[in-house]
């Protein structure tokens, strides 16, 4: 990451262009996050620019469903320098989309599922997996690179590590996955998910297993990101994320915001007071039992958001 005298600029930044979405999956992070007053293209343009400016290299988009803005992949195609993750559930996928997608050259669309048809149509809706594996042939047609995303929970990490499973999304063309380890956040947890320390060691071994036997490139969150410290990279420490007000938050799981990019634009966020609060206490990165450390720490988050907010409210009225 670069370094500047008055903060971090990240190396990625995580951005939700939107939280609407046609799909109401089960558990999910986003569910009953306000959608209104959403970024609009310009002002997304904009972020992008700074992104290229600061030096920031990767963005990795979510929401809600970013596809469902007509004007997102208008988005990637003005921003050739940045790479684009872009995690959706496949259904306004086109070949049109997916032609514009290969032509700007600079995107990774990752396909949520959830395993098995009925493990994905149980918590996305009937019909999600057939959208979602009919997403990845037009994809495949195309010639864009492309993957699947799990949200991996107690309930499915033995199915979606699978040799079924695993030479389905093969099959499908698939050169990456993703599994993102279930935090229980938004309306409608499910705490029955979260995934035990035993169990979660047990996981972590199979899938560095299947590094060495399998030609899907498999990506493992948190554990990939935290590394031998155990340690998040969120905060800006390596990544931030903004939500379609255009709040800065800590990561998706940290819905806490004392800067808006809207007031001062990206380079005042990555020298937010707030994230560099979160920083300068190290025990708010470290994971114990859940699979997000900000999520785990959410209560002292929250503590310190209200005390930046004091403080910011005196020293502007002095």
């Amino acid at each position: 990451m670069a370094k500047n005298v008055e903060g971090i600029i990240p190396m990625v930044l995580a951005i939700s262009p939107t939280m609407k979405c046609n799909y109401a999956c089960l558990g999910c992070y986003s569910r009953g996050r306000n959608d209104q007053n959403e970024l609009s293209f310009e002002e997304l343009d904009k972020i992008f620019q700074e992104a290229e400016m600061l030096g920031i290299t990767s963005v990795v988009v979510t929401g809600g469903e970013p596809f469902s803005r007509e004007d997102f992949v208008a988005l990637l195609e003005n921003h050739p320098k940045l790479l684009f993750v872009v995690i959706t559930n496949g259904s306004y996928l086109s070949p049109a989309l997916a032609q514009r997608m290969v032509q700007s050259g600079n995107t990774i669309v990752l396909v949520s599922i959830e395993g098995n048809k009925d493990e994905t149509d149980e918590r996305r809706g009937e019909g999600a997996y057939h959208r979602a594996i009919q997403a990845m042939t037009l994809m495949r047609k195309a010639g864009l690179l492309y993957g699947f995303a799990v949200t991996t929970t107690r309930k499915n990490m033995q199915s979606v590590l699978s040799e079924e499973f695993l030479s389905t999304m093969n099959s499908a063309g698939c050169a990456l996955g993703f599994f993102t380890e279930y935090v229980p956040c938004g309306e409608g947890t499910q705490e029955d998910w979260i995934i035990p320390q035993e169990m979660r060691e047990k996981f972590r071994k199979q899938v560095l297993n299947l590094r060495k036997t399998k030609s899907i490139t498999i990506v493992q969150f948190p554990h990939d990101e935290y590394g031998a410290t155990n340690t998040c990279s969120g905060a800006g420490k390596g990544f931030f994320h903004i939500n379609s007000q255009g709040d800065v938050e800590p990561c998706p799981f940290s819905p806490y915001s004392h800067d808006n990019v809207r007031n001062g634009g990206l380079k005042s966020a990555c020298n937010s007071s707030f994230l560099q609060s979160i920083r300068s206490q190290p025990g708010l990165l470290q994971r114990k039992e859940y699979a997000c450390a900000l999520f785990e720490h959410q209560k002292e988050i929250e503590i310190l958001q209200v005390h930046i907010s004091t403080h910011s409210r005196k020293g502007g009225a002095e």
